[in-house]
């Protein structure tokens, strides 16, 4: 028995151009821990994954509830930006796993998404170091630390997928309690 077990996590991908690096991870990640893993993203077409790959999602952002998971992970790579940081549909999920206290992670660029739909405001974070990130986590009141992976209560981000090991860690000892 793992130490997730009958833990439901549901990671998000943009659409295209996602970090298969960071997916293929935390899922072996998560999914040796027992836990039950879906997939969302945009849409159900097949998420395509930046170099190359991809996977099925099994819902749409749109269809996520806090009631049928225990955490939600957003995922980087250069479709974060396309395909969440703006996208009203990711902002309202995240808002709806917020107000009910889930465990609410992102990686490398994703972060931003959180910081667009106002569940960093006051609170620490990290996310990919580049000068659009950086901009829009001042504008949202974020506390950027500069750190490979911050914890804030319900909140973990990591900075880079290079650190995702960090973060899939932060994650199992999150929810194992």
């Amino acid at each position: 028995m793992g130490q997730l077990d009958d833990r439901q996590i549901v990671l998000v991908v943009g659409q295209k151009n996602y970090n298969a690096e960071e997916f293929d991870y935390l899922f072996e990640a998560l999914e040796k821990e027992g836990a039950d893993i879906s997939v969302a993203s945009n849409t159900l077409d097949k998420a395509l994954a930046r170099l190359g790959g991809y996977v099925a999602p099994d819902c749409t952002i749109s269809d996520l509830s806090p009631d049928d998971f225990d955490a939600v992970i957003l995922l980087g790579g250069y479709g974060a930006r396309v395909y969440l940081w703006d996208d009203q549909d990711t902002h309202d999920m995240l808002r709806r796993f917020a107000e009910a206290n889930k465990l609410i992670g992102a990686v490398s660029t994703a972060p931003v998404a959180l910081a667009n739909a106002g569940v960093l405001a006051n609170r620490k974070a990290t996310v990919f170091p580049d000068y659009e990130s950086t901009l829009i986590f001042s504008e949202a009141g974020v506390i950027h630390l500069h750190d490979h992976v911050v914890v804030d209560e319900n909140i973990i981000t990591c900075e880079h997928s290079k650190f995702i090991k960090e973060f899939a860690d932060a994650v199992i000892e999150k929810l194992k309690g």
